[in-house]
């Protein structure tokens, strides 16, 4: 589509990392000429921020002569009435103002319930990781390619998937009626079998630009240890029948071998 070809209501699909967004043109030259603004309908606001349409659409109020959405804040936004491509008709807000309104919703929320305000923190969260990486790979190498992206994103998704794992690690811990202190022991107890190192060490590597050669650093990735850490408790949790130390050996062995590492244990006296 070139400039010449883009119009008012015209619908476009972005994909940006792995989300898939529906977007619609608001104005041909909102951002200069043959620069389009585009927004936002209610669906996506749901799918992606997790208000629910309803909510939305019972936030909607007459200003001005015109339809603006109204935060718990008192905050206003306006709500852009369009006929999409495909003859449908749209309430659009400009996709800046979608991160103001989440923004201002997660500091002011309202009745808004808790699952929400986490779903708009994920929300906001992954975008400003993201650009604050690819303002540092400018700022480090001069350019920000879609490979520095494509290694970002990989790496958010490896943090974002170990959550649920964790919690049901952690969970497993608590059920046994362990010690408050057990869940550090644990952890050290993965990173050593798995790294031959304790986290705190490990972390503190994997932070530098470069490691020793005698530590775990220099054989496996961030992203790739997270992914290891992330298997062996989500299998401590599966195989455990009693025992937690029995469980953590367990599956600290299954996961050298299916990760194929070699840990390498400091001499301790």
């Amino acid at each position: 589509m070139s400039d010449l070809d883009i119009k008012s209501g015209d619908l476009i699909t972005v994909t940006y990392e792995e989300r898939e967004f529906t977007a619609i043109v608001i104005d041909p030259d909102g951002l200069g000429p043959g620069q389009p603004s585009v927004g936002f309908g209610f669906m996506m606001a749901q799918k992606h921020i997790g208000i629910p349409q309803p909510t939305l659409t019972k936030r909607v109020i007459q200003h001005d002569g015109g339809e603006w959405f109204k935060t718990p804040s008192g905050m206003l936004f306006r709500v852009i009435h369009l006929l999409g491509a495909d003859n449908n008709n749209y309430k659009v807000i400009e996709v800046s103002e979608w991160f103001d309104l989440a923004m201002d919703i997660l500091l002011s929320p309202g009745q808004f319930r808790k699952p929400t305000k986490e779903k708009i923190g994920a929300f906001l969260r992954w975008f400003a990781i993201k650009g604050f990486y690819a303002e540092a790979n400018v700022a480090l190498k001069g350019v920000y390619t879609g490979k520095n992206s494509r290694s970002v994103t990989k790496w958010l998704i490896t943090r974002q998937s170990g959550k649920p794992v964790r919690k049901s690690y952690t969970d497993l811990i608590s059920d046994t009626g362990a010690h408050a202190t057990a869940y550090g022991k644990y952890t050290n107890k993965v990173y050593e079998g798995l790294f031959g190192v304790k986290a705190a060490e490990m972390r503190e590597t994997w932070a530098l630009m470069s490691g020793s050669a005698k530590i775990a650093r220099n054989h496996i990735t961030e992203e790739e240890g997270l992914e290891a850490v992330k298997f062996c408790e989500d299998l401590v949790a599966r195989i455990f029948a009693g025992d937690l130390e029995e469980a953590h050996d367990a599956a600290i062995r299954w996961t050298v071998k299916k990760f194929n590492l070699s840990p390498q244990f400091p001499n301790r006296r």
